[in-house]
């Protein structure tokens, strides 16, 4: 369950004004550029100083110590960002298990055969070095990387941005497949995607958030249209 109250955050200006939610569900958040999608994404994971409170299974975010905020809501960023690109795949992933050795310990052979096998399943070679990889390999290691912290709530910012459609229909089958225990929130411009989903939708305007509990709802070519201020017919962009 994540809760929200009265959720506040600015850059040089308003980003995000008053924003309040309470849900156990999965979530698709959508809206157009620049709204404050992967802001509020970040708030969730207390990686911004945001006024307000967000509220993990009942618990105050701010009351968490690191480790086992990692172990309880982690985010999937839209890039790779890494200061070391000699680092390999198998590295890389593995980093994901640190919240669960003690300091200073290996990690454990349970915590390396599970790493090989999400890399497996992307079939990516442990020893490839991060610098070598295309932008859609690292968008799926990004997610390895993410699901070998096995946290309870996962945040996927933009997670199709660099997937051609074969292993975006990969990521679909994945995240349909994922432990269903797991609350998965899902940043996408891809409507198609997020439709596919059939998740909860969150539309983030300027003017607040709106929630459709019934996704079809949101889908409406009318409806679309007037969210994202352009002409939508049998729920696509209408191309004249």
């Amino acid at each position: 369950m994540i809760e929200i109250k009265n959720l506040n955050f600015s850059y040089d200006q308003d980003v995000l004004k008053n924003i309040s939610f309470k849900e156990a569900s999965n979530i698709v958040i959508l809206g157009v550029n620049g709204v404050g999608k992967s802001t509020l994404a970040k708030c969730l994971c207390n990686l911004l100083d945001f006024r307000g409170a967000v509220l993990l299974d009942g618990v105050d975010i701010k009351k968490f110590e690191a480790k086992e905020l990692a172990k309880t809501i982690t985010y999937i960023p839209p890039r790779l960002e890494s200061f070391d690109q000699n680092i390999s795949c198998l590295d890389f992933v593995l980093m994901g298990r640190y919240p669960y050795k003690d300091p200073f310990s290996q990690y454990s052979k349970d915590d390396i055969k599970l790493c090989k096998k999400l890399l497996d399943e992307i079939s990516l070679e442990y020893d490839k070095a991060l610098g070598s990889l295309s932008s859609g390999q690292e968008q799926l290691l990004l997610i390895a990387q993410a699901l070998s912290l096995d946290a309870n709530k996962i945040i996927f910012d933009e997670p199709t941005s660099n997937l051609d459609p074969s292993h975006s229909l990969e990521l679909f089958k994945s995240l349909k497949n994922l432990d269903k225990s797991k609350q998965k929130i899902v940043i996408t411009h891809d409507l198609h995607f997020a439709k596919a989903l059939g998740y909860k939708v969150f539309f983030l305007s300027k003017d607040g958030l709106e929630i459709y509990d019934d996704a079809d709802d949101f889908f409406k070519s009318e409806n679309l249209s007037k969210a994202y201020g352009t002409v939508f017919k049998d729920g696509s962009i209408f191309y004249d």
